[in-house]
């Protein structure tokens, strides 16, 4: 295996890529007890739209399948469930779907062999039917239902709808009730035989484990092996507007407060990959400087009692990068101009990037001490960038204020979405 070390962080990740396809990232600790496995599919939500493996034609599926796949992962032609198998040891088991990928997992402290080899084979061995695809589009239609009546749900659904134009990311993970209702047995198949490849996939373990064992089990693992792989898949490319779908949006619901999203849409796809990752890391040091719990602006609004509540989150999609200011306030309309002004103006000062330079780097060394931070953040390198990025302290050094006032006076921050969420007038 290739060992590749953690810089600065006295820790190292192995990584070995099999013949079918399948990259897998170790990193044992010496310290832990514990472990933590998750089994990524480059598959999510996004992906709507392809090419099936050894066809020519393009197709769409059901938006929400991904999710839908997931759930129908769990059901086995044994009856022997992935959460029954695990309770037998003490461990956990569950799954997620994301956008842009799927992931399957086993954490615990005993039974790592049989884990892994079982995580390996249960997910190469789906059981689809079609009285258990009718069976599960109730299940998830009613988890969809109670979304509808939760408040942060419907400003987040909202929220992408007015970001972007085409591009899925603007579905819900779950898809909606009439694209559950449109999913067949045919589908999933289809769905699962061109995206469940292990040359799609990955495998991530980090904890108290044996590596060399943990080879030999992946090595061996039968379903695996039987597994059809390396076929190229061809995803459908959305040409996304660089402006917003919707700037302005307005909508009252069952609820006892105002709350409101700004969102500004930057379009970086001229940018090249590494430069593209910079940019990613100069807007994360502005907004934390901006924006961040200490800043003035937080100071400033708290004092004058302008929200209840206040977070902003950064994403990007297909060389899109969007960031989105979420607050719970009676007063939106004056706090979204607040933003606006705080990042039309944008007072940056030498001495608080510095400060957050710092805070990064203090972070990853406390970061690299826990298993489960350190396996979400290789998923997320490998889904957001393609690999691991092991020298982030060197680059995190390596970042310059000029720089970094030069990047924000070259971005557009004036592609915004706005959503306003008020409560519904009750004598109505």
């Amino acid at each position: 295996m290739n060992k590749i070390e953690f810089v600065g962080l006295d820790q190292y990740l192995y990584k070995e890529t099999l013949e079918n396809g399948l990259t897998v990232y170790f990193v044992p600790y010496d310290n832990k007890n514990n472990y933590s496995m998750h089994y990524v599919a480059k598959y999510g939500s996004v992906d709507t739209s392809f090419v099936p493996i050894k066809e020519e034609k393009e197709i769409k599926v059901p938006d929400g399948i991904a999710h839908f796949l997931e759930h129908k992962m769990f059901e086995t032609e044994t009856g022997e469930d992935p959460f029954t198998f695990a309770a037998k040891s003490g461990t956990d088991c569950n799954a997620a779907t994301y956008y842009r990928y799927t992931r399957y997992l086993f954490e615990g402290n005993k039974n790592f062999e049989e884990n892994l080899d079982y995580l390996l084979t249960y997910v190469h061995t789906p059981y689809f039917t079609k009285e258990n695809v009718e069976k599960e589009k109730g299940i998830i239609i009613e988890e969809l239902l109670q979304y509808q009546d939760m408040v942060d749900c419907v400003l987040d659904d909202v929220t992408k709808e007015g970001i972007f134009c085409y591009d899925p990311m603007r579905v819900d993970i779950g898809g909606t009730v009439d694209s559950v209702k449109q999913i067949t047995k045919e589908d999933l198949d289809i769905t699962y035989q061109t995206f469940y490849q292990p040359s799609n996939m990955f495998l991530v373990i980090t904890g108290h484990f044996d590596k060399e064992k943990a080879m030999e089990i992946i090595r061996n693992n039968k379903a695996l092996n039987q597994a059809p792989t390396n076929y190229p898949i061809a995803r459908k490319s959305y040409k996304e507007p660089s402006r917003v779908n919707q700037e302005e949006q307005e909508i009252s619901f069952n609820t006892t407060t105002t709350k409101m999203t700004y969102s500004i849409k930057i379009d970086c796809r001229k940018e090249k990959k590494s430069q593209f990752y910079i940019t990613n890391l100069y807007l994360s040091a502005m907004l934390s400087m901006l924006f961040g719990l200490s800043s003035r602006f937080r100071e400033r609004m708290k004092k004058e009692k302008k929200y209840t509540a206040f977070h902003y989150y950064k994403d990007f999609s297909n060389g899109i990068i969007y960031i989105t200011f979420e607050a719970e306030t009676e007063e939106p309309e004056f706090l979204m101009n607040e933003i606006r002004k705080e990042i039309t103006n944008m007072d940056l000062v030498e001495k608080e990037f510095k400060r957050v330079i710092k805070v990064w780097i203090s972070s990853e060394v406390i970061m690299m001490d826990n298993i489960n931070v350190t396996l979400d953040n290789i998923v997320y390198d490998v889904i957001e960038y393609g690999d691991v990025i092991p020298n982030k302290t060197q680059i995190y050094k390596s970042l310059e204020f000029d720089e970094l006032v030069s990047t924000m006076k070259n971005i557009d921050f004036s592609n915004v979405a706005k959503v306003i969420v008020r409560p519904k007038n009750q004598d109505q």
